[in-house]
């Protein structure tokens, strides 16, 4: 079973380490703004007009948000695998 494991699980090169870290920081940096517009959407702003709804608002950007970072896998190019060639 370990020899399974150590074939499975090799040192990734450095080139994929960088590129995961920065995949990780682009979540890490989305999150924040993620907070951010929560964090200000549930804030009791005197100036807000009745039958606003800020936090409301704030969590439809906030998952606009989340759904603009979701990371993306590449597929295939355009027209393969199709019969189109």
């Amino acid at each position: 079973m370990s020899k399974q494991m150590g074939e499975r699980y090799q040192q990734p090169s450095p080139a994929a380490l960088e590129e995961r870290v920065r995949m990780l920081e682009d979540r890490v940096t989305a999150l924040a703004d993620v907070v951010r517009v929560l964090a200000h959407g549930l804030e009791d702003l005197p100036a807000a007009e009745p039958g606003q709804r800020p936090a409301a608002e704030a969590a439809r950007r906030a998952y606009d948000l989340l759904l603009v970072a979701e990371p993306r896998t590449p597929g295939p190019p355009a027209g393969a695998g199709d019969g189109s060639t």
